[in-house]
């Protein structure tokens, strides 16, 4: 995993190499939760004004809002209009559409990005977290910039300092992970133990590329996501690049048990994909993901639970969604995907050209 110094991108360069390289710039935003009902709006205004406004970096900014677990959706879907997003859905509006049956009271932020992903246009997804507090949409431009230069890589990563919301240093799940990936992952994908941080939600992926992937339903989503996309492509096609400070509201350590148990698990089906993968080639992550407990027998899902521990029944989610691309909707979408890309490009030259 190459490391990429955000000095050394030109951001007045993007719409140029954006032409030139027939790229398009999706900024799609999972929401869910009070936390992003304080922040979502002013992520989209901001971004909008900045890189599409005054620019013409970002072709379009997608939103998809999940209620919380109380059903609750946090006025998130007027809040996104509000701002300005340029398609706003709720998730379960849409997961069956390309999922399947699939139960949309699990979708969760896997199933938010997989929806994202189905209804953008763009060769390039912005996938950005809708919780960051004290914002600078320098944080978009940077990763445009970084996607857009060069060979444009096909996977850009982000990196930054993480501080919570009284000002202290976050983080503590990506630390304990990365000591998990070095130990179970680095002879098959040695370059995620490069990865600076393996959970950040702000990252730029290729929309091909993320459609022939499996991913995890779970909050192991980015973490295999990420790996399975290293293991995919070149080292020129993928690098990452330092961000500003990501101030975000800091989780409950109760919360962070849960997160690291469930991405665990997720490690764990990884594995033994690789494993079963140099011996049977045509081995798919899900069906080794469906047959966890053949794999590791008397393997128990119980939770640890600390002192002062809810009681409330926790399973982890190990189910992996099967690629984009093997799901019809989405095959049928793709003329008018390819359409809209030719709309907006030649829209961006005729802009170009007036300015000159």
């Amino acid at each position: 995993m190459r490391t990429l110094e955000p000095t050394s991108l030109d951001l007045d360069t993007i719409e140029v190499d954006k032409l030139a390289k027939g790229i398009t710039l999706s900024l799609l935003i999972p929401a869910r939760g009070p936390e992003a009902a304080r922040t979502l709006g002013e992520i989209i205004a901001q971004n909008r004004q900045r890189w599409m406004q005054e620019r013409s970096v970002l072709d379009e900014i997608g939103v998809v809002v999940d209620p919380s677990s109380d059903g609750d959706e946090h006025d998130l879907v007027r809040i996104a209009t509000d701002a300005g997003a340029s398609w706003v859905v709720r998730g379960q509006s849409v997961l069956q559409r390309h999922a399947g049956r699939e139960a949309t009271i699990t979708g969760g932020k896997a199933g938010a990005m997989r929806s994202l992903a189905y209804l953008a246009f763009g060769n390039r997804l912005i996938f950005h977290d809708a919780d960051l507090e004290s914002y600078d949409p320098y944080t978009v431009g940077v990763l445009a910039a970084a996607t857009t230069a060069g060979n444009a890589p096909l996977f850009v990563n982000g990196s930054s300092r993480r501080v919570t919301g009284d000002g202290q240093p976050g983080g503590r799940t990506t630390e304990m992970l990365r000591s998990l990936l070095s130990k179970q992952l680095a002879r098959y994908v040695p370059s995620i133990t490069r990865t600076i941080q393996p959970l950040i939600g702000e990252f730029v992926i290729d929309a091909d590329v993320f459609a022939a992937l499996a991913f995890s339903r779970g909050y192991g989503v980015e973490t295999s996501l990420k790996v399975l996309a290293l293991d995919l492509l070149d080292y020129s096609d993928s690098l990452q690049v330092e961000l500003p400070i990501k101030y975000q509201v800091g989780q409950h350590y109760h919360s962070l048990v849960k997160q690291f148990h469930e991405i665990s698990f997720t490690i764990d089906v990884l594995e033994a994909y690789f494993q079963r993968r140099r011996v049977d080639p045509h081995v798919a992550i899900w069906q080794i993901a469906d047959n966890y407990d053949l794999l590791f027998p008397g393997r128990t899902y119980a939770l640890h639970r600390p002192p002062g521990y809810d009681e409330t029944d926790f399973v982890p989610r190990m189910g992996f969604y099967q690629p984009l691309a093997t799901a019809p909707a989405y095959q049928a979408r793709l003329p008018e995907i390819k359409s809209a890309r030719r709309v907006a490009l030649d829209a961006l030259e005729r802009r170009m050209r007036t300015s000159a």
